[in-house]
């Protein structure tokens, strides 16, 4: 088992989308077996990265098996519950969305990854193969340990392409070096590997086709000079040395391709190192991605995922609690002040913190018996609203907290209807007043007079 990322991601998800499920392969040959969706939706993933505003926008690798490693369902399943686990520890399947797509048209086993690169709750950017040399060990280190697990020989480099890619970093930059680079890391070996390359000779020959020139030739390497570079190279190893068998340097390098296999202090050793790789990735995320934000002193807002529903909060003054204390001490409230406020865009609980003041009928304009019918409509919208207010409040908290986009759809729709329902009280709250208004002036109404003080 091995696991690949690929240089892609900065473009629209359809073609990444078509290339793991269209019944053709890249070259245009039937898959049979057809692709198969082993994990995922891909309306989802094609959503998560088309609303990506950010140039990279998603990832791609392959978990892949060789021809005589034949996983079963419940280990599959067991690698990417492992996978999720090690590489997104503290997001999980319902922030980091992933699309599994599984190849067997070529014999082995294939489950091809599609991974948006953010997180699905706070909408911030998340790698999941990020750059550097670290990164990449903890993927070796994983496929390492799971290798050791399924009983499969591990991954090593090939001996004979080992060789050669050596001396890439040496090679200058250049079209025709790139192209000699290439064919000096993965071509060589395989012709050795067919026999058309048997000996030291043919593969001088075959530098010098390719417009190389063989500089010095020792018992144990040769000196070539690449295009565009001005200074010869020394190439030094086994594939290099003059009476050197080709034929046998492929049977060696077979055999610690196929029977590489770890003991378990060598499997120790490396799953300690890759839980610190995980371990650190984790209070990474922690501090990133799951940290609450900061609230100003003072500001009405919730603090991440604490709910006003938790009776183990700790959030003081949340504006529900400030509302409910405002109408236990409070029981007639300026219903104008409020209205006015509303019209000049103030909320209604600060509405209400400004309209609070003495108890008693100091204020009242009206007889007892008129004000028990006008200004008790009054006080039953108001109270209305501030019922309502509360459930707005958890309907926001309901929003910050939701973590699939289904929920996130579910709680918006109802916060909407209460803010709905909120502006038909609010309009009811103005015909009341209104209608206390007429009453205070109705013919044969005498002014209640106001005792002194």
């Amino acid at each position: 088992m091995i696991v690949q990322f690929f240089n892609h991601g900065t473009g629209k998800a359809d073609s990444a989308i078509r290339y793991l499920l269209q019944d053709n392969d890249s070259n245009g040959n039937p898959r049979n077996p057809k692709p198969e969706i082993f994990y995922g939706d891909p309306d989802l993933t094609k959503l998560l990265i088309d609303n990506n505003p950010r140039k990279f926008k998603y990832s791609s690798g392959v978990i892949a098996f060789r021809d005589n490693e034949k996983p079963t369902e419940k280990e599959l399943n067991k690698i990417i519950k492992d996978f999720y686990l090690t590489f997104a520890p503290g997001l999980g399947p319902d922030r980091l969305n992933m699309l599994i797509v599984r190849h067997e048209d070529k014999g082995n086993t294939e489950l091809h990854l599609l991974i948006p690169m953010i997180d699905a709750k706070t909408q911030k950017q998340f790698n999941i193969t990020p750059p550097g040399e670290a990164s990449k060990q903890m993927f070796r280190d994983f496929q390492a340990i799971w290798n050791h697990k399924l009983g499969y020989a591990q991954v090593v480099e090939d001996p004979l392409k080992a060789e050669f890619s050596n001396f890439d970093k040496k090679v200058p930059a250049g079209k025709t070096s790139n192209t000699i680079k290439d064919r000096l890391s993965v071509e060589i070996p395989k012709l050795i590997r067919k026999g058309k390359i048997n000996n030291r000779n043919d593969l001088i020959e075959f530098l010098e086709e390719r417009n190389c020139t063989v500089t010095r030739k020792g018992m144990d390497y040769i000196s070539v000079k690449f295009p565009n570079q001005k200074n010869a190279t020394r190439l030094k190893g086994l594939v290099f040395s003059k009476n050197v068998d080709y034929k046998r340097l492929v049977q060696q390098a077979d055999e610690v391709l196929h029977n590489t296999f770890l003991n378990s202090f060598q499997a120790s050793k490396i799953k300690i190192r890759l839980d610190e790789s995980t371990d650190y990735r984790r209070n990474f995320i922690e501090k990133r991605y799951n940290k609450p934000k900061r609230i100003p002193k003072g500001a009405k807002a919730y603090r991440g995922k604490r709910s006003l529903t938790n009776p183990k909060s700790t959030i003081k003054a949340t504006t529900v609690q400030e509302i409910s204390s405002i109408n236990k001490k409070q029981p007639e409230i300026n219903s104008e002040k409020i209205s006015n406020s509303a019209e000049k865009g103030i909320s209604f609980q600060d509405a209400i913190k400004a309209t609070s003041g003495a108890k008693g009928s100091q204020n009242a304009k009206s007889p007892v018996s008129e004000r028990k019918t006008s200004s008790g409509a009054v006080q039953g919208v108001a109270k209305s609203l501030a019922s309502l207010q509360m459930q707005i409040d958890s309907a926001h908290a309901d929003l910050a907290n939701a973590q699939t986009l289904e929920e996130r759809i579910k709680a918006e729709a109802k916060l909407n209807s209460l803010i709905l329902q909120k502006n038909k009280l609010l309009a009811e709250l103005e015909q009341a007043r209104i209608a206390e208004l007429n009453q205070e002036q109705a013919p044969g109404h005498t002014p209640r007079r106001r005792p002194r003080p």
